[in-house]
């Protein structure tokens, strides 16, 4: 019997060439995001959507999804008439951002402190150990896994993915502008005492005094503040500072 073309060919048709499609977005949003991540592309770069074709070999479309995501997730900024940019960041939203990640990372100290088991304490030990270890000799290319691998173990212990994945996004927003913070004179020790600090409350099981000081280890402010802003490059900040209105329309009562 011969084949009959149907309308569900279609269909199946156009859900595996949309399929196609969105797997190529998403793999030119991920290579985007790296190049991001990894300090390729820096705050006020330029992206040409032509030449971001031409290297990744697709069409235009692709590209357009993609980069329509990192705008959703505000990683880069579509300016009309003048081109796509990767997001800055002024020095009130670069202040507002700390502010937001140390509560929240204060938060997951608190929460590890309430439910830390048996396997997170010894990766939390063992990290802290590895930490000051990496400090003292002036590892500064190691210390900075180990600093992650600090705060993850951190992330882990509060059994709160919600709350995790929010200050993951924090520490994408601003890891442009956190590229080397190790390198400032003796703040990789001071780093790795603050979390010998923190460790100690959260395994005590001292929720107020984890929170407490894993604010004071992210938060900056004052002085330190202006020191860490002088280092940066003015391309990397936006000269627009603006005051931002609360949306009292979103709020709904009894909440």
């Amino acid at each position: 019997m011969p084949y009959v073309y149907c309308v569900f060919d279609s269909f199946e048709f156009m859900a595996t060439e949309r399929k196609k499609k969105t797997n190529l977005a998403s793999e030119v949003q991920a290579a985007l995001q790296a190049d991001i991540d990894n300090g390729v592309l820096l705050p006020g770069d330029a992206l040409d959507e032509r030449l971001t074709a031409e290297r990744f070999g697709v069409s235009r479309t692709p590209i357009r999804e993609a980069i329509q995501q990192l705008a959703a997730e505000g990683q880069v900024q579509i300016v009309p008439r003048q081109g796509i940019f990767v997001a800055r960041m002024s020095i009130t939203e670069l202040r507002a951002m700390f502010e937001l990640m140390a509560e929240l990372e204060g938060a997951c100290a608190s929460l590890a402190a309430r439910r830390m088991l048996d396997p997170w304490r010894t990766q939390m030990q063992e990290a802290v150990a590895a930490c000051l270890k990496l400090a003292q000799e002036g590892d500064l290319e190691n210390y900075g896994r180990a600093n992650v691998d600090f705060h993850y173990a951190l992330y882990e212990a509060c059994c709160n993915h919600f709350l995790v994945e929010q200050v993951l996004l924090c520490r994408r927003r601003t890891q442009s502008y956190r590229r080397n913070p190790f390198q400032l004179p003796g703040r990789m020790l001071q780093s790795a005492q603050d979390h010998k600090l923190i460790a100690g409350a959260i395994l005590a099981g001292d929720e107020l005094g984890a929170r407490q000081a894993m604010i004071d280890h992210i938060a900056i402010s004052g002085k330190e503040f202006s020191e860490f802003v002088s280092t940066l490059p003015k391309e990397m900040l936006d000269s627009h500072d603006v005051a931002y209105p609360v949306p009292r329309g979103h709020m709904k009562h009894g909440i």
